[in-house]
């Protein structure tokens, strides 16, 4: 394809899923919109809030044979969404971390499903005034969540992240990770396994904390996650 055939498609003004399928076979999921100045931009790969423009040179947009909008009924993000949530809520209750956010999501489970879906869809069209903006706002519509992150990563395609312990010690080093959040124990340990990685478990103010790191070796950047129990991280963000 080329500029101006994607820009006859993509007419949006906020970023839409679009499935492209490529010239030498199989597809992929982007998220696009038109610029206020006519330019196609595209969400850069694990965002949420940051995009460029639309690029031969790093995109390869030459390569897509087509290009079409993805209606919200082919990916059932309330479903999905409903279902994260749901696995969490019980991760949360079992290992009693992350207090403030198991009460925003027992809220959500609250709400009518209108209201529900409605949360849902704002998150989707990946605009600032129908989400992010809405949750720190002064009695903002979403001014409940707490953890706004955790919202977005229940429609994200991976929501779940295992922890990256080597292998000869991931039975043990789970087992103590466990152990620890049971009986509310502080607990910190780095290791290399591919990145730098760490695990934190804090008690702050009588509430159980717990993270996960990826940083790129000797770097400080990378991503981060919540953990919800011993063996199991959601995404958080990019740095």
């Amino acid at each position: 394809m080329n500029r101006e055939e994607i820009k006859a498609i993509v007419t949006n003004n906020y970023a839409k899923p679009y499935r492209v399928n490529l010239i030498g076979g199989g597809s992929k999921i982007v998220r696009l919109w038109k610029t206020d100045d006519g330019r196609i931009a595209i969400m850069g790969k694990g965002r949420k809030k940051w995009g460029h423009e639309l690029s031969s040179w790093s995109d390869h947009y030459e390569d897509w044979a087509t290009l079409r909008l993805v209606e919200h009924d082919e990916i059932d993000y309330y479903k999905r969404f409903v279902k994260r949530a749901t696995d969490a809520l019980k991760m949360l209750n079992e290992s009693g971390l992350w207090k403030d956010i198991k009460q925003s999501i027992e809220h959500f489970f609250e709400l009518p499903e209108s209201e529900q879906r409605e949360l849902v869809n704002d998150i989707m069209t990946d605009s600032y005034e129908l989400f992010y903006h809405e949750v720190y706002k002064e009695n903002g519509k979403y001014s409940w969540v707490h953890g706004y992150q955790v919202f977005e990563s229940f429609v994200r395609k991976t929501c779940w992240k295992s922890i990256a312990w080597r292998k000869w010690e991931r039975e043990r080093m789970s087992a103590e990770v466990a152990e620890c959040i049971k009986n509310g124990k502080d607990f910190s340990r780095r290791w290399e396994n591919g990145y730098d990685n760490s695990v934190e478990i804090a008690n702050r103010d009588g509430e159980k904390l717990a993270w996960y790191s990826e940083e790129y070796r000797g770097c400080g950047n990378g991503h981060y996650y919540l953990m919800f129990d011993a063996t199991h991280a959601i995404f958080y963000e990019d740095d």
